[in-house]
């Protein structure tokens, strides 16, 4: 805040990146007066780079960069006529500095994970572990973070997780979500945002925590670009090419990608059922083999357009289709102990869905005064559909009876979502050492899904009224905020924010007579107060108040057909989770970091299975418990092993306590979970870089089931030629198969127990050529070599 109020009169400004267009934060920026090279004045870039700083006085003058692991840079000499001077150096690209070690070369380390204030910042552009992989699969291998066996993002071993993309929430559910993050590739990942302790000025949705995903824009001058592809061998061979280009010139920039890949989902899974109770059958025994395939072309444009020194406007798209193939085949056996099987199902279900996802973002950036008042606006517009058909094959064989039947099935489904939001974000700044940030936002969610099921091979059958209907979700949430920032001493930094949310919605079922509508208002408080106690000890408190509200698929009433023995059953009445948080994080010698937190959520969401004492079929819905208690640790330990190896080590410990209430009485689930993940960096002879990523995650509660431990090991080889514009990486993951999932659970009814892998074990290819049209900072002219050199300067 206050290097703002220093430019109220003018000042000079501009941003740092290296030779891979990522910023470079903490840089030092050294004013020097010519002729004699003295320092009069400076500053350090914030976290994205940017610096700016008061103007000195009359002279002639040159600016110094100087930043750990890069090589000292300068700008040509410039001539301040008074406090007034003002001058934007753009953006100055600084080179990575190369010494020799032991005939190897070696380049200074950059850290992979950084600390800001209430989050974690991990950098995914550029690394091997991102070539070839989706966004899915880099979000859920970050620190931290780690996925159940339906897809469903944990952060610090805890569910409600929210992800944002660029800063704006997805507005989907755990599914429709997953879908999204597997279309989108990491190659057009910039940083991945890990945010414990959100401010008031973010939604209260997510009651873990929030990941940003922060896509990638050119922000070098000129034209610049590059082109991918890659394959990857697994159990079926999936490719990926795409291309990223950037224009950036006077006052616009713009910026384009493709993607176009041949993805999909595969695994194989065993479920075992045993009944509790008094039912024609003893067990349930299932094997499956799934397989779904799809193309998936990725596009994503925006461009920004600098009215002036003070305001810009811009606005970006992104938008996703894809058609999809799959076959679900099944072998089940019901029968008893005593006699053995007595009836078997083999099944083979075949699905085709039709996809596609729309993003378009509006938004307005601008400074008021010369304070430093700053105003932003975004207008953002989301559509998702989905028309999905699936066939069920069921050929039965009764073994008593020596008899056998046949039964076809045929499922239409069609969803379709819009999303509407507008957001107005206001900053005041009241002195050197304090401001106030104001905000409005509304936004409205209509998800409209239509189920019509056939006893039949097609939709010529017979239309079941029983297992069809049409359910309509609106949605809209009115939110308003403050949040006041103090930096109290140069010891204390104080930060209070208060959200206020109003929800409406009403779900309409009009094949099934029901409307189901809510009317609330809740107010979360944001509390962080932080402490330098010393050069090498910092220390933050902090509490917060947050809300998970239900997605969307989880309120629709409908009875979705699996199986003939299962079923998941949306839920109406749903209630919002919320959850209270109290947070302490350190910080030792500014790289070690060691988080605590307690949380307690009440009505905490889960999936609730049942099991029909009449049929034997198992329902699977959603509904609220009594509550959830979570106490976590998170230690992240950065170690230099040698010159040529650095490791990031995170250590995660999480103990949770559900009590989900069921008719016979309380089911407690508690759980200590733990991992430790590590992420090496080793620069090999001949300009090699590798990566290994290994994790292992301890047995974690979630609801009534219980999900046993998983590791993988992942490795990568990065090779650059053509003078650092081709990257070559070859890449190795889950290499001893660690990622199989077993779960279990114990429920009135029946005792369940699932082991499943998706085959994550694969090897792949990948290069991407990088090329670059762009205008450079001019060096020095000639005649201000002598300066330079007495500088410093090459």
């Amino acid at each position: 805040m206050s290097q703002i109020l220093l430019a109220q009169a003018g000042g000079l400004s501009g941003s740092l990146i290296d030779q891979k267009e990522e910023t470079i934060p903490f840089a030092t920026v050294a004013v020097m007066k010519l002729p004699d090279s003295t320092v009069v004045t400076g500053t350090t870039t914030e976290m994205d780079g940017s610096f700016i700083m008061e103007a000195p006085e009359k002279g002639e003058f040159l600016l110094r960069f100087s930043a750990i692991g890069f090589e000292s840079t300068f700008t040509e000499p410039f001539n301040v006529g008074g406090k007034d001077f003002r001058r934007n150096f753009g953006v100055i690209t600084m080179n990575e500095e190369v010494t020799m070690l032991n005939e190897v070369m070696v380049q200074a380390w950059k850290p992979r994970i950084e600390m800001e204030a209430g989050k974690m910042v991990v950098k995914i552009e550029g690394t091997a572990m991102a070539a070839g992989s989706t966004a899915f699969e880099v979000v859920s291998k970050s620190p931290g973070v780690s996925a159940d066996q339906n897809g469903n993002l944990l952060l610090n071993g805890k569910s409600g997780a929210k992800v944002m993309i660029n800063g704006r929430l997805t507005y989907l559910s755990a599914d429709q979500l997953k879908t999204l993050l597997e279309s989108m590739p990491a190659e057009n990942i910039k940083n991945i945002e890990l945010i414990h302790n959100p401010s008031a000025k973010y939604d209260a949705e997510g009651s873990s925590g929030i990941i940003n995903i922060e896509l990638r824009d050119g922000v070098a001058l000129g034209f610049n670009g590059s082109v991918y592809g890659g394959m990857e061998f697994n159990r079926e061979n999936w490719y990926n090419a795409g291309t990223n280009l950037n224009y950036n010139v006077g006052r616009w920039n713009t910026f384009f990608s493709a993607d176009i890949s041949k993805r999909g989902f595969t695994r194989k899974n065993e479920i075992t059922r045993v009944y509790t109770y008094d039912f024609d059958y003893d067990y349930f025994h299932q094997t499956g083999d799934q397989l779904e395939t799809k193309w998936v072309p990725t596009f994503q444009a925006g461009a920004d357009y600098k009215i002036n020194e003070d305001h810009s406007i811009g606005f970006r798209a992104n938008y996703s289709f894809y058609n999809e193939d799959g076959k679900w085949d099944t072998e089940t056996e019901l029968g008893d102990f005593g006699s053995g099987d007595l009836q078997t199902i083999s099944a083979r279900n075949r699905s085709n869905e039709d996809y596609s996802n729309g993003r378009l973002n509006v938004h307005y950036e601008g400074k008021l005064d010369t304070v430093g008042t700053t105003i932003s606006a975004n207008l953002d517009y989301v559509q998702l559909s989905k028309d999905l058909d699936s066939r069920f094959t069921n050929n039965y064989y009764f073994v008593p009876e020596d008899r056998s039947d046949r039964e076809d099935l045929f499922n239409r489904s069609i969803s379709d979502y819009e999303i509407f939001a507008a957001q107005a974000d206001l900053t005041l700044p009241l002195n050197q050492r304090s401001s106030l940030s104001m905000g409005v936002k509304g936004s409205k969610v209509v998800s409209e899904s239509d189920l019509k099921f056939y006893l039949g091979q097609n939709e010529s059958g017979q239309l079941d009224d029983t297992r069809s209907n049409a359910f309509t979700y609106e949605e809209e949430i009115y939110a308003a905020y403050a949040s006041y920032s103090n930096k109290l001493s140069d010891t204390w930094d104080l930060q209070l924010g208060l959200r206020a949310e109003k929800t409406v919605g009403k779900g309409i079922s009009p094949t099934m007579g029901e409307i189901n509508e809510k009317d609330y208002l809740d107010f979360f408080p944001n509390v962080q107060l932080s402490q330098k106690v010393s050069k090498n000890y910092q220390i933050q408190y902090s509490y917060s108040k947050r809300i998970n509200r239900p997605n969307y698929s989880t309120l629709n009433p409908f009875l979705f057909y699996l199986d003939p023995y299962t079923y998941i059953v949306g839920n109406p009445d749903l209630d919002a989770e919320i959850t209270s948080s109290f947070g302490i994080s350190q910080s030792f010698f500014k790289k070690y970091i060691l988080m605590l937190n307690y949380s307690k959520t009440n009505g905490a969401t889960a999936e609730y299975p049942q099991t029909d004492l009449e049929t034997g079929q198992a329902i699977l819905t959603t509904a609220n418990m009594d509550q959830r208690e979570s106490f976590s640790a998170t230690l992240l330990v950065p170690v230099k092993l040698a010159s040529f190896w650095n490791v990031e080590n995170t250590i995660v410990f999480n103990q949770t306590n559900f009590d989900i209430p069921y008719e016979e009485g309380l089911i407690e689930n508690d759980n200590l979970f733990y991992s430790f993940q590590s992420n090496n960096r080793i620069k090999l002879p001949w300009d090699v870089n590798m990566e290994l990523n290994a994790n292992y995650m301890g047995p974690v509660a979630s609801g009534v089931y219980s999900i046993g431990e998983r590791w993988f090991l992942d490795a990568g080889l990065k090779k650059t030629f053509l003078n650092d514009r081709l990257d070559v990486t070859l890449k190795a993951t889950d290499i001893f198969k660690g990622m199989e999932i077993d779960v279990e659970a114990e429920y009135p009814g029946s005792t369940f127990e699932l082991n499943q892998y998706l085959y994550n074990r694969g090897f792949s290819i990948n290069l991407r050529y990088r090329f670059k049209n762009s205008k450079s900072q001019e060096t020095a002219r000639q005649n201000k070599l002598e300066e330079l050199s007495r500088a410093g300067g090459q």
